[in-house]
């Protein structure tokens, strides 16, 4: 009997490392390697960085669509950079939330006209209005509800882009939000805006866990070390 217990716990603790370890990779990970890139100069200038949250969600074994096509497929995006502000009162602005994303497509995404399938693009503003959803409704989950994107240019392939997305309001379970896609000489490509609700996909006990922990020192250090990259 302890012989089996001995051996499921091996087993358990093996699993866990091998499971947690892209998770560990990702929070040792230091920003100072950040890829070069048109945008540099804007992003040093506005003191953004990209979180180790978002290192975990692109390292993570979990299927998703847009995060394992980045980390799995590493021929799709020449370069790929979420960031967020170093400032945590931006986060606690509900209307002062930002998220940039820097992206450069390979050949391998490209559409009819050798450009960027304008679907991948859709789908990457709208897991960023997620992620930033997410963080404006206080760490609740959001679903799109409504997404219009108008295509002013066409994204060119093997360029840099930069997309600014924005928190516009919160009304109730809705947020409303607003994105720009600029090139390196900030002629705008494309603009979005949508609307994402809130949704109890964790349940009341979710968001009353959320509500507990956001009153704890332990939460707001946290908070600190995955969005602000301090140590």
């Amino acid at each position: 009997m302890k012989k089996s217990l001995l051996l499921c716990g091996t087993w358990v603790t093996g699993y866990l490392i091998h499971s947690c370890s892209p998770y560990i990779k990702a929070l040792q990970t230091t920003q100072d390697l950040d890829e070069e890139h048109s945008f540099q100069e804007f992003i040093k200038q506005y003191n953004y960085s990209q979180p180790k949250i978002i290192d975990m969600l692109h390292s993570s074994r979990q299927k998703h669509f847009l995060h394992n096509m980045i980390v799995q497929n590493e021929n799709a995006f020449n370069l790929f950079k979420v960031y967020l502000s170093n400032n945590q009162s931006n986060l606690n602005d509900e209307n002062g939330h930002q998220l940039h994303i820097v992206f450069n497509a390979s050949e391998n995404v490209k559409g009819n006209n050798n450009d960027v399938n304008s679907g991948l693009l859709a789908t990457i503003i709208d897991n960023a209005f997620g992620q930033l959803s997410f963080l404006a409704a206080g760490f609740v989950p959001t679903a799109t509800a409504n997404l219009q994107v108008d295509y002013k240019k066409p994204i060119k392939l093997n360029e840099d882009y930069l997309i600014t997305c924005e928190v516009q309001n919160i009304q109730g379970r809705k947020v409303f939000l607003k994105a720009v896609v600029q090139d390196s000489q900030n002629n705008i490509c494309s603009e979005a805006n949508a609307i994402f609700l809130t949704v109890n996909w964790g349940g009341n006990q979710w968001k009353k866990m959320v509500q507990l922990f956001q009153k704890t020192r332990l939460f707001n250090e946290g908070i600190q070390k995955l969005f602000y990259n301090e140590q």
